[in-house]
């Protein structure tokens, strides 16, 4: 069983845990299954392009799971598209402002393709009809992307302090056109990423990747999707903190032209409940 404890009042984050004490050093985040489109937001494009970032169905598939055996899961509920908190802070697209921003962004940021902390475009289309404010920015930065890093990192350090380590693992869905696209022959249905080894010990990794390959799935492990922000910014393996990135195919469980679930979605939601089973076998 679990319960629902809103971490602030405006519905922007939510925090997902079991009814007794934590039992496990086991955290699950979600960044992008939000849909919630905040006031300001004020784009220009169709809502429902923006909805197709939605990293929708991934709270039915990793709550109930992970709560039932002692873990935690911290959603976020804006849509990433307002603001991507696994992009780096300073991760600042140029061409979105009214005025210069004071520094450059990363050299290995995804601005510089208008996805960005805060993005420009979606599917090669102007998200807004004018330049945003470094105002705005802020406003994004500091009501939502640094209020969702502050509740992760608490987690993670409430994990760590009361186990001496921290299993945390970051949840996305990638497009299956685009994991069609890089891997014609055979595509995978997860991709595991740990910035090759620098996030994440090697038996927590191998242990989730054995368990994907027993239940059939084909599994990818640092390719095309390797991690980024979240990740590189909460693993730190050697000190007993470990944060590994799984993309999920979302031709498993989703109709990607309409959104809405497919036929495969009560196996993957069984399986992934066989995934958080055997973590409590070998976390507990």
């Amino acid at each position: 069983m679990h319960i629902k404890k809103q971490i602030t009042g405006n519905d922007i984050l939510q925090k997902f845990y079991s009814l007794s004490e934590l039992k496990l050093p086991l955290l699950v985040d979600l960044p992008h299954s939000g849909d919630s489109y905040p006031d300001d937001f004020c784009f220009s494009c169709d809502k429902k392009t923006l909805a197709l970032c939605e990293e929708k169905y991934l709270d039915e598939l990793f709550i109930s799971p992970v709560t039932d055996i002692g873990g935690t899961v911290l959603k976020a509920s804006f849509a990433r598209t307002y603001v991507d908190v696994n992009r780096a802070i300073n991760d600042i697209d140029p061409l979105l402002l009214d005025t210069p921003w004071s520094e450059n962004p990363p050299e290995n940021g995804r601005s510089v393709y208008g996805h960005g902390l805060v993005m420009r475009l979606i599917q090669g289309e102007n998200i807004y009809a004018s330049p945003l404010t470094h105002t705005d920015i802020n406003t994004r930065v500091e009501n939502y992307y640094s209020l969702y890093h502050k509740a992760l990192n608490d987690l993670i350090d409430k994990s760590f302090q009361q186990f001496g380590v921290s299993y945390h693992l970051d949840i996305h869905s990638m497009p299956s056109s685009v994991v069609n696209a890089h891997f014609p022959h055979a595509p995978p249905d997860f991709i595991l990423g740990d910035l090759d080894g620098r996030t994440c010990g090697l038996d927590f990794r191998n242990h989730i990747s054995n368990t994907l390959r027993e239940l059939g799935y084909r599994v990818g492990i640092n390719q095309l999707y390797k991690g980024a922000e979240i990740v590189r910014r909460y693993g730190e393996p050697a000190w007993g903190r470990h944060s590994l990135q799984i993309e999920i195919n979302r031709a498993l469980f989703q109709n990607e032209q309409t959104g809405e679930k497919n036929k495969g979605f009560e196996k993957l939601q069984k399986d992934m409940a066989c995934l958080a089973t055997s973590l409590r076998s070998i976390l507990g």
